[in-house]
């Protein structure tokens, strides 16, 4: 996917543009990176006065957007029609008719953030003649590549232990983790490499008291480095124990997933789950050290105390007496 977004973008760099962008997708980013290139990049500010419209699903229809359309531009040799939140209109496939037929010196951008794009229709069979972008999510053990090329191409470098770091503390929304790369850029000056240290300092996630560090204790039932660890968690200003305790119960569904399937390559587990280096090795401990029921029991715990948590038969144990808790039954039963 990375590859057709840069290919799309050389050629909008290029001037070599479509009458018609259709991008669809769950993964936001992508779209809009391209509509907001688009938006900039095509019109001066002089000529998207008159020759720039942006449209809203859920304020408008496809005979505003096909009337607009087939306007001319007024003097500029394109106009540029952005739908944001195609998703949320009524209708989209009845644009077939023009889809046919676009007027060459419109720009049409049509955003649709959903995944659904039904290949049995004839709405399909219109658009695909004209450039299609699907954006999707990505596996989790994309998103440490997915990293360290986006560095790669603003001239910086990542090691694979920080960039899955990130990964696994920001999640798969890549415009968040986006933004907090710029961060890690604005700061570094001259210095050309990212490090732990500076992935601790600017985004402030510890590179050794964090949630995947702990899970990584658990996995090896390592009870003195999993109480060392939560330890520290558990005083740091921005800890939650509901957002630890969701990545705890993660954990321990997927290790019995993988306990269940009998896989326990590491290599085998990166490839038939979609995990990381880092994840496929935890997960890989956890199925040889806990049996099926151990990790059953696991799984009843994380959900007695999400309950507890949020205050059901909880009276006063604060966040860091519940992970302690939660410690002990798992490693000291």
């Amino acid at each position: 996917m990375s590859a057709e977004f840069n290919k799309l973008i050389s050629d909008l760099r290029a001037k070599k543009y479509a009458p018609v962008y259709y991008l669809y997708g769950e993964e936001h980013y992508y779209i809009d990176e391209i509509s907001n290139f688009i938006e900039d990049n095509v019109l001066n500010d002089g000529e998207k006065g008159f020759n720039q419209t942006i449209l809203y699903g859920k304020d408008t229809d496809v005979n505003a957007i096909s009337a607009a359309a087939r306007r001319f531009p007024m003097m500029a040799p394109y106009q540029v029609i952005v739908v944001k939140e195609a998703q949320t209109m009524k209708g989209l496939d009845e644009l077939e008719g023009y889809l046919e037929k676009p007027v060459p010196t419109t720009i049409l951008v049509i955003c649709n953030k959903s995944s659904k794009l039904d290949k049995r229709t004839r709405f399909y069979k219109a658009i695909s003649k004209h450039v299609v972008f699907e954006s999707k999510k990505l596996y989790d053990n994309q998103l440490g590549p997915w990293i360290e090329q986006y560095l790669k191409g603003k001239g910086y470098s990542i090691s694979s232990r920080a960039s899955n770091l990130i990964a696994d503390s920001l999640g798969s929304d890549l415009a968040k983790i986006a933004n907090e790369l710029e961060k890690l850029i604005i700061n570094k000056n001259d210095d050309k490499e990212i490090t732990d240290t500076d992935v601790e300092l600017k985004i402030g996630i510890s590179k050794e008291f964090n949630v995947f560090e702990l899970i990584g204790a658990i996995a090896n039932k390592n009870a003195s480095r999993a109480f060392h660890i939560g330890h520290h968690m558990s005083k740091a200003k921005d800890f939650s124990i509901i957002a630890t305790l969701i990545n705890m119960n993660t954990f321990f569904n997927k290790s019995y997933i993988v306990k269940q399937s009998g896989v326990r390559d590491r290599a085998q587990l990166q490839k038939q789950f979609g995990f990381n280096y880092y994840q496929a090795n935890d997960y890989q401990s956890a199925a040889g050290k806990y049996s099926a029921a151990e990790l059953e029991r696991c799984i009843r715990i994380m959900h007695e105390y999400d309950l507890k948590s949020k205050g059901v038969n909880n009276l006063s144990a604060g966040q860091d007496e519940l992970l302690k808790e939660v410690l002990v039954k798992i490693l000291m039963h």
